[in-house]
Order: structure tokens, then C-alpha cells, then sequence
């Protein structure tokens, strides 16, 4: 993680206040786009920020969880709710490899793959939709993924917190 990235993130923040940090964290969820948007850095740089007195750690962790938990849910709807459309989108992009990891994931781990998905950068965009592809049911689903997200989070946050905490 560079300074840039930190800065980038900062003046999001302060540009957009806790919904920045909502609308990154869903971004960075939400499927596809969640492939190309690195939500670890943008998670420890605002643990970063939260150890030089830029934002307050507990609301930080709060507000980003909530936008991981509704970036993830927009992907599960999408899948429960469009299966065969949003089906043909992953597997016609370039993505092709990084859904498949996603479905071998959750025909290992079941459910749980929900949880231990959320962990693996490069693949927890698409392993949500493939959960509402699969059918996997709401209950289940939000019991195995808010759990991972809120845990997600509170890891990659306290990272940057702490590390930053160091150089400070």
C-alpha cells in the first residue's frame, strides 16, 4: 500500500464522510466490480486513517462493514433473484476463472464456503452470487456471511490501524 492509495482514500472520505466509506465498502463487494477494486488496501488504509485521528475506529468499522454486507447482499439477491442472466454475464467475461474458483469453493465448503470466500480477495465478489445462484437461502447465507464480513473487516481495519500506529 502506498501513500497514494492512503491519500485517494482519505480524500474520499472527506469528500463523502461515512457514506464514502459505505458506497467503497459496497463497491468493493458488489460483483464484478468488486474484481478490480483492492478492498484490503482500501479497508487497512482506513484502519491507517483511523490511527492518526482521521476517523474514529468504531464507527469506521461500522460503516464499513455495513457497506460490505450490503455489497455482498446486492450480490446474492442479484443471483437469487436474476440466476440465468447474471449466470450467462459471469460466465461470458473474462472473470471465467476467477467464478469457477468461486463455485469450486462453495461445492467444497457449502455454505461455510460463504465465509471462507469472504477471506480470498479474488474471489469473494462472485462467490454472494453464486450463492443465490445455487439457491442457497437467505437465512442461511446471511448466517455464514455477516459473521465473515463484520470479522473481515474488524481484521483488515485493525491491520492498518495497528501498523500505522507503529509509524506514528
Amino acid at each position: 500500500m502506498s501513500e497514494t492509495d492512503l491519500t485517494l482514500v482519505q480524500e474520499w472520505v472527506r469528500q463523502w464522510g461515512y457514506l464514502g466509506i459505505v458506497i467503497l465498502m459496497l463497491l468493493e463487494s458488489a460483483p464484478l466490480i468488486g474484481l478490480m477494486l483492492p478492498g484490503i488496501f482500501i479497508t487497512i488504509s482506513l484502519g491507517a486513517l483511523t490511527a492518526s485521528g482521521v476517523l474514529p475506529l468504531e464507527k469506521t468499522w461500522l460503516f464499513a462493514s455495513l457497506g460490505a454486507m450490503l455489497g455482498d447482499s446486492l450480490g446474492y439477491w442479484a443471483g437469487r433473484l436474476g440466476s440465468k442472466e447474471l449466470h450467462y454475464h459471469l460466465h461470458k467475461t473474462r472473470f471465467m476463472e476467477k467464478r469457477s474458483r468461486a463455485s469450486d469453493y462453495l461445492q467444497r465448503y457449502g455454505a461455510a464456503g460463504i465465509s471462507v470466500g469472504r477471506f480470498v480477495w479474488f474471489v469473494h465478489p462472485v462467490v454472494p452470487p453464486l450463492a443465490g445462484i445455487s439457491g442457497i437461502s437467505p437465512q442461511r447465507f446471511y448466517l455464514y456471511d455477516l459473521p465473515a464480513c463484520l470479522l473481515w473487516v474488524a481484521l483488515y481495519l485493525g491491520l492498518g490501524h495497528w501498523f500505522a500506529g507503529i509509524w506514528l
